[in-house]
């Protein structure tokens, strides 16, 4: 019999069958090969197979309680029809428990065939090789454990540790960064989402805040980190963002002393305008019904993907290295200008001499699968790991300050779509993000979007059956856009069971729901002066369906909770925040932690709160500007 990681097999293949019927174009999929790619999903995620069970047993209850009968004996138009019948908490449970199915089926080449979705390209056989990837070791190519001496130690090469790893080793100071990911090109980066997600992504993009409602937050965990799967959106933080940090105490952040930097940040990015041939038909249609509302703030977005030609991939690696995450941009030059980087290690342990720290132990595996463990001894200690990490990181390492692991921002999204017949949206050969609408900026409600690939089409709703299918067999004909809003609400990191997955809890305050709503209104007006047919609400309970500004009004003043919409956030930021004392924040205004000597925070967590922009831009010009500040501290002692 073959070996499986699930314990209610029958109970899943029955289940498989309800949620996902034949429709116009698209068969039912094979159930049994679904299943099997779901298995191994579990076998590489342990938690995953527990969480999959647990979800099959309630499901299976449900069903008894009302039915009489196991849910896989049932006949499949009953099984059908119980589905399509979940709302409330029941809804959720079909919701948590589809995912990881609706993930493999989105991705199933059949499905991809017949719905026009490019399934993959065309990689190199080999690249160019450079000097600087001498620089890179990975814990594989390791035979025993090992201690290294540096001026300076950076856990993370994402947005902050990459940027200050670039300018420390300019300075010409010994540097040694360590990544628990490991370092990809575009040899690897094939397209396909089944590769992609699991290469890429933490947790397989499953990480989420907890509250009033369920928000996904996907972070990677790869040399990159989160900016190889972000969407390439390059804002610098706005005069009145840094006004509100200057309000906090923090008066060095001012727009004169953040100008060279962010300047700085944007030559290497090579920062322009997205190309409005890559914007497609989605730009055309939210400018028109942009205007006709009047709103008149338009534009392509920035974007540090100079040359991008348009394949829809930013979100799962740029198979042509046009978007300069920090794989492409900031971490090869700080190899070439002398850093090491060691991947697949994994920071476990702070070198602590009383309230001084001097370095960290790292651990990973050989390529046997031995434990191997690289001590890094070091006069500064840099932690970059992201919002999520970083806090949970040094609260396992005996640093208690009341700030820490508070005062998390997410910049909460929202998507709303419309069904457009006549038109078609071409989504997979288009940017996923380069147009936006800015007109409500300043009230803190920003309009960015462009296109979804299918497998985000196919999440984003809680259908099942039937209309679970004919509403993927609309994808090429349904128009995508978003919006993130500056929130107020503040949520909190703390350990969780699972590396992986820690404790994140976040509710979302009337204000910022007002506010979220207001997008919700303003995008879909956009949408039915275009002349949507029919546009739709994303929600967790239910899918909203109107057709005209009266359905719409009828609709929002019906929807009074956070849990009546789908929303996601890709910015956490804030957890290990400046302040001007350890009352308010975790970090000085030069990122080093308040009561330990050589201990510094520079990424996401150390920003002093939300931006109301895409924050990769100003995370990367504060670790900039802190470790040049570091830099000329360890020059001269």
């Amino acid at each position: 019999m073959k070996p499986t990681n699930l314990h209610h097999v029958a109970t899943a293949h029955a289940f498989i069958e309800a949620l996902f019927p034949a429709g116009t174009t698209l068969p039912a999929p094979d159930a049994g090969s679904l299943l099997d790619e779901v298995e191994s999903w579990c076998a590489r995620q342990g938690g995953l197979g527990r969480g999959l069970d647990a979800l099959l047993t309630v499901l299976d209850a449900r069903f008894f309680l009302g039915h009489r009968q196991r849910f896989a004996n049932a006949p499949l138009s009953e099984r059908q029809q119980f589905l399509e019948s979940l709302t409330g908490i029941q809804g959720g449970l079909l919701q948590g428990l589809s995912m990881p199915f609706r993930m493999a089926m989105l991705q199933d080449e059949g499905v991809l065939a017949r719905l026009n979705v490019p399934n993959g390209v065309r990689v190199p056989a080999d690249i160019e090789s450079a000097r600087w990837r001498q620089q890179i070791t990975d814990a594989g190519s390791l035979e025993g454990d090992d201690t290294l001496e540096a001026d300076v130690v950076i856990i993370g090469t994402g947005a902050g540790g990459a940027a200050a790893a670039l300018e420390l080793a300019s300075q010409g100071l010994a540097v040694v960064v360590l990544e628990e990911g490991r370092y990809h090109d575009r040899r690897d980066f094939t397209g396909r989402l089944t590769e992609m997600i699991p290469l890429l992504y933490r947790a397989m993009g499953l990480t989420a805040a907890i509250g009033n409602t369920v928000i996904p937050v996907p972070i990677g965990r790869n040399v990159g980190g989160t900016t190889t799967i972000n969407s390439g959106t390059a804002m610098a933080a706005p005069p009145e963002t840094l006004a509100r940090w200057r309000a906090l105490g923090l008066r060095e952040l001012t727009d004169a002393e953040m100008a060279p930097y962010n300047a700085e940040v944007m030559e290497i990015l090579q920062v322009q305008k997205a190309d409005p041939r890559y914007v497609g038909e989605i730009g055309n249609v939210i400018r028109e019904g942009a205007n006709r509302i009047g709103f008149v703030q338009t534009h392509d977005l920035p974007r540090n993907a100079a040359g991008c030609d348009g394949q829809g991939l930013c979100q799962f690696g740029c198979p042509t290295d046009a978007k300069q995450s920090t794989n492409v941009s900031y971490m090869p030059r700080a190899l070439d200008a002398g850093a090491f980087l060691f991947t697949g290690f994994k920071a476990t342990e702070l070198l602590r001499n009383g309230t001084t720290i001097e370095g960290v132990k790292a651990e990973g595996k050989t390529a046997a699968g031995k434990p191997v463990t690289l001590t890094v001894r070091a006069r500064a200690t840099i932690v970059a790991m992201g919002s999520f990490l970083s806090p949970v990181f040094l609260m396992r390492n005996g640093i208690r300050l009341p700030q820490l692991g508070r005062q998390l921002s997410i910049h909460p999204a929202g998507a709303v779509l419309a069904h457009f017949p006549d038109r078609t949206f071409d989504h997979s050969r288009r940017i996923p993000q380069g147009f936006g609408v800015a007109d409500l900026a300043a009230e803190g409600l920003m309009f960015e979007g462009g296109t979804i690939p299918l497998i985000g089409h196919g999440m984003m709703n809680p259908m099942a059956g039937a209309p679970y299918t004919r509403f993927v067999e609309n994808y090429q004909h349904t128009a995508y856009f978003g919006f993130m809003i500056r929130d107020t609400s503040r949520g909190r990191v703390r350990p969780g069971p699972h590396p992986d997955f820690p404790f994140i809890s976040y509710w979302m305050n009337q204000t910022d729901l007002a506010l979220f709503k207001r997008g919700v209104r303003e995008l879909s007006r956009m949408y039915l002066a275009a002349g949507a047919k029919e546009v739709w609400i994303p929600g967790l309970r239910k899918m909203g369906s109107v057709r005209n500004e009266q359905e719409l009004d009828a609709y929002l003043n019906k929807a009074r909770s956070p849990r009546d919409f789908t929303i996601t956030a890709y910015h956490p930021l804030g957890t290990c925040q400046m302040g001007v004392n350890e009352k308010y924040g975790v970090t000085d205004s030069s990122h080093q932690v308040f009561g330990t000597r050589g201990l510094y925070v520079m990424d996401g967590s150390s920003v002093p709160g939300p931006l109301g922009v895409n924050p990769q831009v100003s995370i990367m010009a504060l670790a900039t500007r802190g470790a040049r500040k570091l830099g000329m501290v360890l020059s001269k002692s």
